[in-house]
């Protein structure tokens, strides 16, 4: 599909894009199975809720852009929710590794033997924060996820939504290769318990939070001390004379540095400038 014509960039140039599920077949792959489980929670079920899918293919190889959606998270409350996963393969179709978001979007990296006949990986909803994890197999319910095509007039709606139900993955949605993204190693297995502490407005366990440097999202860089700070939700502009949005937060490091983050739709570019 021509993803060109969109005014939005929703893929890094020189991607094709496909939707079509003959590569997926059922996420049974040459070298891997993947089944998806749900714990505490229940999967996606309206019409417009379910496994949101595109693929796209460069000269850095394949990657299977998956990103569960729900209309409304409810512990905690708000509207919309996105937890994603990408499947790398390489040239003959075998899975070489998979990232899912392990909380808060922070990306946790899954290799995958190349020389397996069949690995399985089983990816649980966890909690009613609808975060993925991997590391319950025995319990929980399996279910086939409702299969919708990712496509780019879905992705502009997603980030032209003024409020906190904003799509948050931006540049590492458009480049599924970008730096910051993908661990250099495997991550290790963490305790669950701190994924419940996500849920409530207070701790229940005393648990030390993920301090992984790799994220899903946006990274805003401070321009006068170079301190990284994850972007949340960032205020919709509109530049009337240009007619074009685009997203726009004053930032503050913790070094007290103030700068601009803006992000260009057109260009999938996240500036940074002292301000």
């Amino acid at each position: 599909m021509n993803h060109s014509k969109n005014p939005f960039c929703v893929a890094k140039p020189g991607c094709r894009l496909r939707y079509d599920q003959v590569l997926l077949n059922g996420f049974n792959f040459e070298n891997l199975r993947i089944i998806f489980k749900y714990f505490l929670c229940l999967p996606p079920k309206s019409q417009t809720e379910g496994l949101y899918f595109r693929i796209l293919e460069s000269n850095q190889g394949k990657c299977i852009q998956c990103l569960f959606f729900y209309e409304i998270q409810w512990i905690p409350y708000h509207p919309h929710d996105y937890h994603p996963f990408y499947i790398y393969l390489d040239e003959n179709n075998y899975v070489k590794h998979v990232i899912i978001d392990d909380g808060h979007h922070f990306s946790k990296l899954i290799p995958i033997s190349l020389k397996t006949q069949e690995d399985v990986l089983i990816i649980s909803l966890f909690l009613p924060d609808h975060g993925l994890t991997n590391q319950i197999n025995l319990l929980g319910k399996t279910f086939k996820p409702h299969l919708i095509p990712l496509l780019p007039e879905q992705i502009s709606e997603w980030w032209l939504i003024n409020n906190m139900a904003q799509l948050k993955l931006r540049t590492k949605l458009v480049d599924p290769w970008a730096l910051g993204l993908i661990p250099k190693a495997p991550s290790k297995n963490q305790s669950l318990l701190y994924r419940s502490n996500h849920i409530m407005p207070f701790k229940l366990f005393p648990s030390e939070e993920k301090n992984s440097q790799f994220t899903f999202r946006d990274e805003a860089i401070c321009p006068t001390c170079q301190h990284h700070t994850t972007l949340d939700f960032m205020p919709l502009i509109y530049d009337e004379p240009l007619g074009q949005y685009y997203l726009r937060k004053e930032m503050v490091c913790p070094n007290r540095h103030r700068y601009i983050a803006r992000y260009n739709f057109k260009t999938a570019q996240l500036e940074c400038k002292a301000g």
